[in-house]
């Protein structure tokens, strides 16, 4: 029997875009370097909680293609962290 992923709800989902934004909005809107976008995308690509169909974190609903991009973001199983942002978390 295969393990069903569960969504994360849509108002989790809305919450975590809020703050997602805000905070990237406050930093200037900065985006990673091409290299760190293509270990961000590793990492999230080898992770049990992507929802593949969907290309989406099953812990924080995003979709990992542009919270990968932002430089404020990091991820919530803490595979990677934040690249401007103090007590960011690096690559696992």
């Amino acid at each position: 029997m295969s393990k069903e992923k569960k969504e994360v709800n849509i108002v989790k989902k809305a919450w975590n875009l809020t703050k997602a934004i805000t905070k990237y909005a406050a930093y200037g809107f900065k985006t990673v370097p091409v290299d760190v976008y293509t270990d961000r995308m590793v990492e999230c690509n080898k992770c049990e909680h992507l929802v593949k169909d969907r290309g989406a974190c099953g812990l924080c609903g995003c979709d990992i293609s542009v919270k990968g991009q932002w430089s404020t973001e990091e991820c919530p199983d803490g595979r990677w962290g934040s690249t401007i942002l103090p007590n960011a978390k690096g690559l696992k």
